[in-house]
């Protein structure tokens, strides 16, 4: 898609795969997923699946996003990346970087998705406490969001945001190996706007997130 869209230059995968092995270039492999079982919590706020692994936005159906938090090793500690991801075009609608996992991280996450939050938006994390927090919920109950949870020690309930987890991770962040928390941070951000500007999709028919979200403007 990037030949086509900066050279101009229409060419199948598998002519992509035959001149990739003529220069012996291997893309780095993804490792596979391994589910971590979590110890069972008293935590009385856990809701429904309303999702229901239905990732399909139509024009007349509620806009969902997916919510999630993953570590960034560095240099001198780790960094926690709490993202937002709205189905409707696959962008990322709102991050937060902290040296914490904690309550703060997902609440300073969503308070800078408010601009673009909506009456009867789903918000659809795992069971991690900090979304079974009284705090989280009532923060989404004030902004009429409709709260959505994957059930226990099933991550393909959250598999698009899972997904952009790993494109970040296999795309960017093996390509800086023992970076300090300041320059993971700047990392970050240069990555998540090429993603949402820059980087095509195949199911957003080779556009980027945001020319495909423009179309409806």
């Amino acid at each position: 898609m990037q030949l086509e869209r900066q050279f101009g230059i229409r060419m199948s995968l598998g002519s992509v795969y035959r001149y990739m092995s003529i220069f012996h270039l291997q893309s780095k492999r993804q490792h596979k997923y391994i589910t971590k079982k979590k110890e069972t919590q008293n935590q009385p706020y856990i809701v429904q699946n309303v999702l229901q692994q239905d990732f399909h936005v139509s024009p007349d159906s509620a806009p969902k996003w997916l919510t999630d938090i993953t570590y960034l090793p560095c240099k001198d500690g780790l960094l926690y990346l709490s993202c937002i991801k709205n189905l409707s075009d696959n962008s990322i609608v709102a991050y937060h970087l902290s040296n914490k996992n904690d309550l703060s991280l997902v609440i300073q996450t969503l308070e800078k998705a408010t601009d673009q939050m909506i009456q009867g938006i789903i918000l659809h994390p795992d069971q991690g406490a900090q979304y079974c927090s009284p705090v989280y919920q009532q923060f989404l109950q004030q902004r009429g969001m409709i709260a959505s949870m994957s059930r226990k020690a099933t991550p393909y309930d959250n598999a698009p945001i899972e997904s952009f987890f790993s494109i970040l991770k296999n795309e960017e962040l093996k390509l800086h190996k023992s970076i300090t928390t300041h320059q993971m941070r700047t990392v970050i951000q240069h990555f998540i706007h090429y993603y949402n500007h820059l980087r095509p999709q195949w199911g957003l028919k080779k556009l980027t997130p945001v020319e495909y979200k423009d179309q409806f403007l």
